[in-house]
This record gives structure tokens, sequence and C-alpha cells, in this order.
């Protein structure tokens, strides 16, 4: 009896594990945090080098409606958590995008995406596939609506 008790304990504190890592990496929207009556404070920075030396533009919006075009293109493009063993430090390439979440003139988020996937929402590391082709998405969706 005590041999299967032993047996039966590691197969659920295996399978506990395994449920565990799947939440973990498991893919989130931003949807969840940005919602419909929210407005949007974003600032782009584009890094690069000119002449040989280092510049940046930086582009800002303030006060952007949160619309449905905005929603549908959040939840098109799905995050992760980083792998606590990875490297967790920013570095974009080219773009970092920030995302200053408000709703009824507070603070309530914050999304800093650098174009290189690093994502910080909220204060923890996340991963974005396909970062670049997102932030050139919402850039170009938030200057047709501004």
């Amino acid at each position: 009896m005590k041999k299967t008790a032993i047996i039966t304990m590691a197969i659920l504190l295996a399978a506990i594990l395994v449920a565990g890592a799947i939440v973990y990496v498991w893919p989130h929207s931003l949807t969840g945090r940005i919602a419909e009556n929210n407005l949007l404070f974003v600032t782009c920075t584009t890094l690069g080098t000119e002449d040989g030396a280092a510049h940046n533009d930086t582009q800002t919006w303030e006060s952007i409606a949160v619309t449905k075009d905005i929603l549908s293109l959040l939840d098109e493009h799905t995050f992760r958590r980083n792998l606590p063993f990875s490297g967790s430090s920013m570095t974009p390439r080219e773009k970092l995008l920030v995302l200053s979440v408000y709703e009824g003139g507070d603070l309530v988020d914050s999304v800093i995406l650098s174009d290189s996937g690093q994502m910080s929402v909220g204060g923890a590391n996340y991963i974005m596939d396909g970062a670049d082709g997102f932030i050139g998405e919402f850039i170009n969706l938030i200057e047709t609506t501004d």
C-alpha cells in the first residue's frame, strides 16, 4: 500500500508541475490589460546611426482612444512569459514602443515592447513573436485614426 501511495503522489506532483509549466508559458493577449474605455499615451522611439553618430527619433501620441480596430490588433498578437533562465534584458534593434494605459485620468498599466520581441507588461517580462510587425501595424493604425 505504501508503494502505491508513493507512486500516486509522484504522478500527482509531476502532473501539477507540468500543468504549472503550461500555464506559465500560455499565450496572453493585451486586450486583458487594455480595455475599450481606456486612453493610451503612445511613444515610439526609433534608434539608429547616421554618419557614424547615434541618434533617436521619438514620436508621441496623446489621448488615443482605444477603438475596436486597436483591440482587434491587440488580439491578433499574443505574448508569453519569458523563461526564467533566459536573458531578460530589453535590447531593441531599431524601435521601442511604450504604451501608457490611462483610465479616468489615472495611469493603470504600462507596456514596453522592443522590436526584438522583449516586452515588459506591468513590470513582468514577456516575449512577443513578430513584435517588429506589430509595432509597424500599431503605429499605422493610430496614425490613421489620429
